[in-house]
């Protein structure tokens, strides 16, 4: 085992991200990189716990009261050995759900079951996300190869608010989301302030009505009460829209591919040092030759107008 204090809020990001992709690969690969490196670690119970849903419930009434902080590591420890002998779906459930209680709790992710669950899951998804990465650059440039002129034209046209109502309902969630974030910075919610931060600039960080000089203001307030929190939105953003990329090759969805790539280029700007640029970069540099080579720049370019 590393000898390290905690499991950083990244890390426990990335690796749910690692297991929803992994559950989309198959039984066999789900087996092969989860499943098996927590048995031969000893995660594994022969009692099944017939409550798990129970213990999942309990484990969330706790995790509100600072006193019981400290039972929160073990009992999800407890929830993912009885969930071995369940279902391979009961493990990924239990497993997600750890990595989302050390996001939220110091205590949590600093407990030696949550340093020990990190280190047995890190090698081996990282061996399949070598794996997958390459096969995702097949599986793009033949989906490209073969996608519809038009859809591929879908993909890059911008959105277009056909009347009134319609702009005023964005307007509207633009405006509750961003109030929602000055709430949270309020009370000091970190989690929650990174969450929608990440959400907020995602979704619209290319519109019009985005608010940027204050969202930079709101991020440079955070990130002076809790130093780190701009590189750890940063990277937020950068494992959201990598885990949606890979989520759109691996379904064949060109338009939700396509856009999230957009979406990862206007946001970091071309950052070499940013999170996963190489691979996105890759990724994004078979897209414009597929679109050279299919003569589509004249198309693309007047559909954007």
């Amino acid at each position: 085992m590393q000898n390290k204090l905690k499991v950083p809020v990244i890390q426990a990001q990335e690796l749910i991200k690692d297991i929803r992709l992994l559950a989309m690969c198959g039984k066999i690969l789900f087996r092969k990189y989860l499943y098996n490196p927590l048995f031969e670690a000893g995660w594994y119970t022969e009692q099944t716990d017939r409550n798990r849903r129970k213990l999942v419930e309990r484990i969330k009434r706790e995790s509100e009261d600072p006193a019981f902080l400290h039972t929160i590591a073990p009992r999800c420890k407890k929830l993912i050995c009885s969930s071995m002998n369940e279902s391979l779906a009961a493990i990924g459930e239990s497993s997600i759900f750890f990595l989302e209680r050390m996001q939220l709790h110091s205590a949590v992710s600093s407990s030696s079951e949550a340093i020990e669950f990190a280190d047995i899951l890190t090698s081996p998804l990282n061996e399949f996300n070598k794996e997958n990465s390459e096969k995702n650059e097949d599986l793009f440039t033949e989906a490209v190869h073969d996608a519809d002129v038009e859809e591929l034209k879908t993909a890059f046209e911008p959105v277009k608010l056909a009347n009134d109502s319609e702009k005023i309902k964005l307007s509207t969630e633009i405006r509750r989301l961003y109030e929602n974030i000055r709430i949270a910075s309020q009370y000091h919610n970190i989690p929650k302030c990174r969450r929608l931060l990440s959400s907020y600039i995602i979704r619209y960080s290319d519109d019009g009505d985005y608010a940027r000089d204050d969202v930079e203001k709101l991020i440079t307030a955070l990130n002076s009460r809790s130093p780190g929190f701009e590189d750890e939105l940063k990277n937020n953003i950068a494992i959201d829209l990598y885990y949606r990329i890979k989520q759109g090759v691996l379904k064949g969805n060109i338009p939700t591919t396509v856009t999230a790539i957009r979406k990862y280029g206007y946001i970091f700007e071309g950052n070499s040092e940013t999170r996963y640029f190489f691979e996105i970069d890759r990724l994004e540099r078979i897209l414009y030759k597929m679109i050279s080579e299919k003569g589509l720049w004249d198309d693309l370019k007047n559909k954007k107008k």
